[in-house]
């Protein structure tokens, strides 16, 4: 009986296991994807990958070895110098106190079922220092549009409309907004601190990337913002660093 019961334990760690992976890269339906963020660090910048929310950052060996961002500055096209920590990507280069950062990671992933399909997925994100409006970047952008608390949200360079949008402080706060017909929206910042912003955004229309084919693309993007004004705020949850 005790050995009947530890293998159903293994068996039942296992299939947590592979859902926590598959769940991590959006390739079970109706996941709440972990997300790539960016934020200044020094005179450098950090890449994590994880659920800010929770303060998890996932590491190396582990999924932080599945990706392969590529950032620079907004507004720039030269690539920024990118080299794999433990729990994060150092991005380093000529880096002003005032400059936006963004980033991306590509890939395309096989979604089994009754008719397997192939996914374009795509994280990015982008770090700002203020909230002076900014052109979007990324394929899916979310940027200041000229005041504290006021945002837009861009695919593909054009607006996008009735997003949902959520907010998120270190603390692990949340709260979800919707774009108007202009892709933006306004939250409030009540506290000292970081915040993420997350949009994700599915496209049924298929595509190559390089000579790879897929049928639909994810795309997901968040927006790091540290507040300076506030009240102090929740603390920050422990960082963890799961064991994969």
């Amino acid at each position: 009986m005790h050995s009947h019961l530890e293998g159903k334990c293994m068996r039942s760690r296992f299939f947590q296991t592979a859902a926590a992976t598959l769940l991590s890269f959006g390739l079970a339906a109706g996941a709440s994807a972990h997300s790539i963020w960016v934020e200044r660090e020094g005179d450098g910048a950090h890449i994590y990958f994880g659920e800010f929310d929770e303060n998890l950052r996932e590491g190396s060996p582990g999924l932080l070895d599945r990706l392969k961002p590529e950032a620079k500055v907004a507004g720039s096209d030269k690539a920024l110098k990118i080299d794999k920590q433990a729990t994060f990507f150092a991005v380093a280069g000529p880096l002003g106190k005032d400059d936006s950062i963004v980033a991306e990671t590509i890939s395309v992933n096989e979604r089994r079922g009754d008719k397997p399909t192939k996914v374009l997925n795509r994280l990015a994100a982008r770090y700002v220092a203020d909230f002076k409006e900014q052109a979007p970047v990324n394929t899916l952008d979310i940027v200041p549009a000229g005041k504290p608390g006021l945002f837009k949200v861009f695919y593909q360079g054009k607006p996008l409309a009735k997003a949902k949008a959520e907010l998120i402080a270190e603390s692990g706060w949340k709260r979800e907004f919707k774009t108007d017909e202009q892709g933006a929206f306004e939250a409030p910042l009540p506290w000292r601190g970081g915040y993420v912003i997350e949009v994700s955004h599915t496209d049924a229309t298929p595509g190559k990337l390089g000579e790879e084919a897929y049928d639909s693309a994810r795309s997901a993007s968040t927006l790091f913002v540290r507040v300076a004004d506030g009240m102090q705020g929740p603390p920050q949850p422990p960082v963890t660093t799961p064991k994969r």
